[in-house]
């Protein structure tokens, strides 16, 4: 027997959990039936009954009126849509279905509404209940389509890859390994014993392949939420082509007999790997074959490298010469009978070109080949002939080769709508009031309230229901306690607490098949090893099965709580079962619910955000914990095993909870691979923010937490195949460097801390920290465009040329190239450690600029100071040196700015010399607004033909 953590979506009557239940205590199989049984023996509240459960799952307030209290906190399961809404269902599988429901599915909850009818009278209203649903839905337009093999291999890979077999019946036994199931799964499964164990402990799929054509169950896969609202087949998020191969798989017993006649289309081919001409396709194998509707591209592969053979009959109406032409890019040819007509190969634009055959009547053999090599495809075929203008060659003239077998609905039988059938269907509906439940045009009627049923035994409760009152597959036991439900209705008023409604919830839609919580729901046994991984990492546990959700409340953003509910979103792109979508009306509540469910287990202490994250950004990187060698980052893989993208933490997790997880990851996930940074409070890192536990974790999440964080990666991230790292002494980069002027000359200093001087503008382009460049780009193969930054933190600076004369405060500062203004680059110079010094002139002044990586402030970022020197013959009146061009600058005092909240400027030396001076009227340092900027601008001032500026700056 299975226990509770197996999700027993259907659950074996006498046992469950360890406690004993009455023999055949539930008659119907099922989800229904499961959702009762799992309700009985584990609701956490005494106040939710088994006849609650039922009440709700069997929507009796469809027919009975309850208060909206009552209806509020039942949250009853609605039935199934019909008519347009509604899937496209055989008339064979409905007229039996109506005459005996639970034969044709065992264990669903339509009731047997024609039990009071002779057989004769019964199987004539199901016959015109038949027409009269079958008028309403929408007609299937291809009852028939051809096998394909490929297909339903793909379709039987994705039905037990991607959740199906959570809730229904294995098919086939899994592909077992010894590294991906939780201990208690069994390594070996030896036998298919196991399959028909787990079947009793399923959702039964019922007799498919008489129900649904490939079309009509591929939209009702693709769309559950449709025809089903209440989301007890949830969405799978499943495309076009995923929904169509597991339709085909699971209905791959319909195949009939080779069709006849002809059948529109042709077979095609697709092949890989090609170059610049059409090959001999004979001689290759196909990555993929299929059936094409037409002879175009529509619906085949297309890649560039790529080819296709499309084969089929071509049908000639009347004898004479036939002009066939190919209009493609790249390469093309046709073949009649074997024979070449076209031959438009190569690499080229769109190219048409024909050639000329004579046929007689009667089916020739066509073959079209394909090749694409780049640009946007291209493929038609045309003819002309006797009494045949020219025009692509119409559907009508093509046909199978290889007809192939088609799939047909099992048992099918000719049907034909009659208008009087469905006249007389259509009051059979009225007269039973299906529309209570299956609403169409109108509501159906409705019975007796609810409290007026207290005390009743007759009705849908009475052992042998009367004509047109409800039949349900029920037990005395069920009617039992659905009648003390009835008298107790008071109960029903009190809206269900918090930790109830998500309990209820997760069994109605059947969360715990995937998910635990408190001890209850997850795969294990034989269907855990189900639970794959996309690839072949292993990521043991946390790669396979879905999170439990215990304190799930506590630990989720309700906003990211909402999109997982509601949108399905996922950080797992690894993990093969896919989170499915029930539906917003049936799920928005819970994230609510797990909220106030668990906010008990909140730690109340929330991380602060602060903006200087440098501490951060190295504790994640190769120099800190290397939370990068398991975890993606911002996009980019990780170094090992492709964890989840850390950076998504901030949008997903509360900062309370991220950082009891960091300080005890196993406490809050057990069995997590995660591992212990801080055992016991401790930092493992002692040399980052002094080895302060707490500081280190607010340090991570604020650089998690920094809208710039995609751009700042951390060190390590990145294997370059080329990484440039200076060691003893800085090192140059001449070569484009995105971000900088075309004669960007990048400098990285072994402090890391690095600038790239722009020798058009004589200015500082870009400036960041840690890692300088990656050289691979430019020094391997031509090497064309620009490489950007390898580091962190890159800071755009100030733009322009950096001195002017200016007439007064308001003259603006020139616009116009460093050439144009009088600039002449000089080149550079080392100094005794290869530090280089940058010089140019700017009218007769002799300008070098050179830079010192230096640290301003404990525990800070490196930064540069940096000294310009100026010397002229005859000093220059109204100099200036424009030192940012901002949004916003701030006087901190001491002659230090804040430029744009993030760059701290400070000039040393500058009050000193002003002072010494005792001359007032010289100029200060001016922060000025210029066309909608802030400019910082220093005066430059000469002594004995030499002026100096010290710059400050860290960021």
């Amino acid at each position: 027997m299975y226990h509770l953590k197996s999700i027993g979506t259907r659950v074996p009557a006498g046992r469950l959990s360890g406690r004993s239940l009455p023999k055949n205590h539930f008659s119907l199989p099922g989800l229904a039936m499961a959702v009762l049984s799992f309700g009985l023996c584990h609701w956490a509240s005494a106040e939710v009954t088994p006849g609650e459960i039922a009440f709700a799952e069997m929507n009796c307030v469809a027919c009975h009126q309850a208060s909206p209290t009552i209806a509020q906190r039942l949250a009853s399961r609605k039935s199934p849509q019909l008519g347009q809404s509604g899937s496209q269902l055989s008339p064979t599988w409905l007229r039996d279905f109506l005459l005996n429901p639970q034969k044709e599915k065992s264990g669903n909850l339509m009731p047997d509404m024609l039990h009071g009818l002779s057989a004769v009278e019964k199987s004539a209203a199901a016959d015109a209940l038949t027409h009269y649903l079958v008028s309403l839905q929408p007609a299937d337009t291809n009852s028939a389509t051809r096998l394909e093999p490929a297909v339903v291999v793909e379709g039987g890979e994705l039905f037990h890859k991607v959740g199906c077999v959570a809730c229904h019946a294995p098919q086939e036994l899994p592909v077992v390994s010894t590294t991906d199931f939780s201990g208690d799964s069994p390594k070996e499964p030896r036998s298919h014993s196991g399959l028909a164990e787990l079947a009793t402990n399923s959702i039964p799929l019922g007799e498919l392949a008489k129900k649904y054509t490939v079309n009509s169950l591929a939209a009702f896969l693709r769309d559950p939420l449709k025809s089903r609202p209440s989301g007890r087949m949830p969405r799978q998020r499943l495309d076009e082509k995923e929904s169509r191969a597991i339709a085909m798989y699971l209905l791959r017993d319909q195949p009939a007999p080779v069709p006849q006649s002809k059948i529109p289309g042709l077979n095609y081919e697709a092949f890989e790997g090609l170059k610049d001409q059409l090959p001999d396709y004979s001689k290759l194998k196909a990555i993929a074959s299929g059936y094409a509707t037409n002879l175009s591209l529509e619906g085949l592969p297309r890649r560039n490298a790529t080819g296709l053979r499309l084969r089929g009959q071509l049908t000639i109406p009347r004898e004479g010469d036939y002009t066939f032409w190919t209009l493609s890019r790249d390469g093309s040819q046709l073949f009649v009978d074997g024979k070449l007509v076209v031959n438009n190969d190569g690499v080229h634009k769109p190219t048409e070109k024909e050639g000329r055959v004579k046929l007689s009547v009667g089916d020739h053999s066509l073959t079209v080949n394909y090749f694409h090599h780049s640009g946007p495809a291209v493929l038609k075929a045309m003819w002309s002939g006797p009494g045949i203008k020219k025009q692509e060659i119409p559907n009508s003239a093509i046909s199978l080769a290889d007809n192939g077998q088609f799939m047909h609905v099992a048992g099918e039988q000719p049907f034909v709508l009659d208008a009087t059938k469905v006249a007389k269907g259509q009051h059979v509906f009225e007269q039973y009031n299906c529309g209570a439940c299956h609403e169409v045009n109108q509501p159906g009627r409705k019975a007796k309230p609810l409290e007026k049923l207290a005390g009743k035994n007759n009705g849908c409760l009475a052992s042998k229901p009367a004509a047109r009152i409800p039949s349900f597959a029920l037990t005395e036991k069920q009617r039992a306690e659905l009648r003390a439900l009835l008298t107790n209705l008071s109960g029903l008023e009190q809206p269900l607490a918090p930790a109830d409604q998500v309990h209820r919830t997760m069994t109605a839609l059947n969360c715990y098949a995937c998910h635990g919580r408190d001890g209850q729901g997850a795969p294990t046994g034989l269907r855990r090893a189900y639970f794959k991984v996309n690839g072949t990492a292993d990521l043991g546990e946390e790669g396979s099965v879905p999170p439990h959700l215990n304190g799930v409340g506590a630990k989720l953003k309700p906003a990211w709580l909402e999109k997982v509910l509601v949108g399905g979103v996922s950080v797992r792109p690894y993990m093969a079962t896919r989170m499915p979508q029930f539906g917003e009306a049936n799920v928005k509540a819970l994230a609510a619910a797990f909220r106030q469910a668990d906010a008990g287990q909140k730690g109340g202490h929330d991380l602060s955000v602060d903006p200087a994250f440098a501490n951060g950004l190295r504790l994640v990187g190769n120099e800190g914990l290397s939370c990068i060698a398991c975890h993606n980052f911002a996009g980019h893989p990780s170094l090992g095993v492709p964890a989840l993208d850390i950076t998504t933490a901030p949008e997903r997790l509360n900062s309370d909870w991220f950082r009891r997880y960091l300080l005890d990851p196993a406490k809050l996930r057990p069995g997590t691979r995660m591992p212990q940074f801080w055992p016991g409070g401790v930092a493992a890192n002692k040399t980052i923010l002094e080895g302060n536990t707490e500081n280190q974790i607010t340090a991570i999440w604020s650089y998690l937490s920094s809208p710039t964080v995609a751009k700042n990666l951390p060190p390590g991230l990145l294997a370059p195949k080329m990484e440039l790292v200076p060691k003893r002494e800085p090192l140059i980069y001449r070569n484009f460097i995105e971000g900088a002027g075309s004669r960007a000359i990048g400098v990285g200093y072994p402090e890391k801390v690095n600038l790239a001087f722009d020798a058009n503008q004589m200015c500082i382009d870009l400036l960041w920290h840690g890692q300088f460049m990656d050289a691979s780009h430019h020094w391997t193969g031509r090497g064309e465009g620009s490489q950007p930054p390898l580091g962190y933190s890159v800071l755009k600076f100030t733009p322009g040329v950096p001195f002017a004369v200016l007439d007064d405060s308001q003259t603006p500062w020139p616009k116009t190239s460093a050439r144009a203004v009088g600039y002449q680059f000089k080149g550079y110079m080392y100094d005794d450690r290869r530090r280089p010094q940058f010089r140019y002139m700017f009218g007769d002044a002799e300008i070098a600029e050179f830079f010192l990586p230096e640290k301003f402030a404990a525990n800070a970022e490196t930064g540069l100071r940096r000294t310009l020197t100026l010397h002229a013959a005859k000093p220059m009146a109204g100099l200036w040196f424009r030192a940012a061009l901002a949004d916003k600058v701030e006087e901190l005092g001491q002659s230090t700015y804040l430029v744009d909240g993030s760059i701290r400027l400070a000039f040393p030396f500058f009050t000193q010399k002003v002072n010494n001076g005792n001359t007032p009227s010289r100029p200060q340092i001016t922060v000025r607004m210029s066309a909608g900027k802030y400019e910082l601008l220093v005066p430059v001032i000469f002594e004995s033909g030499a002026a100096e500026i010290m710059e400050e700056i860290s960021w």
